[in-house]
């Protein structure tokens, strides 16, 4: 993680004699794994908050990339499922309907 307050650069900092209102200093630790002195992290909160919100939508980008991925590997299976259940004579619509059936029933049971 790096300092993302630029003292120099910053027209608040200058304007309010080093009294700025969103410079914030943060200490980190390292993790046990890695040993190491605690590290102090010099942030300007607005830039900060900017640099999470980038990182939180490239994750969700990522995210929803994922699960479309999944969704399409699911209708594959889906439709290989149909042909191997058409060659051995079963409508698998009605074999996954009978099965939710069942597991309704046990559930329903289970409740009394």
């Amino acid at each position: 993680m790096e300092n993302t307050c630029i003292k120099e650069k910053c027209k608040i900092w200058q304007l309010l004699d080093g009294c700025c209102p969103n410079y914030i200093e943060t200490w980190w630790t390292p993790p046990p794994t890695t040993p190491g002195p605690p590290v102090l992290i010099e942030d300007c909160a607005s830039r900060r908050a900017l640099i999470m919100l980038q990182e939180l939508s490239n994750r969700l980008v990522a995210v929803q990339a994922s699960q479309e991925e999944l969704r399409n590997e699911t209708v594959w299976v889906q439709a290989i499922a149909e042909v191997i259940g058409r060659n051995v004579g079963i409508n698998i619509g009605d074999f996954v309907e009978a099965r939710n059936q069942v597991v309704k029933t046990k559930l329903l049971t289970k409740g009394n």
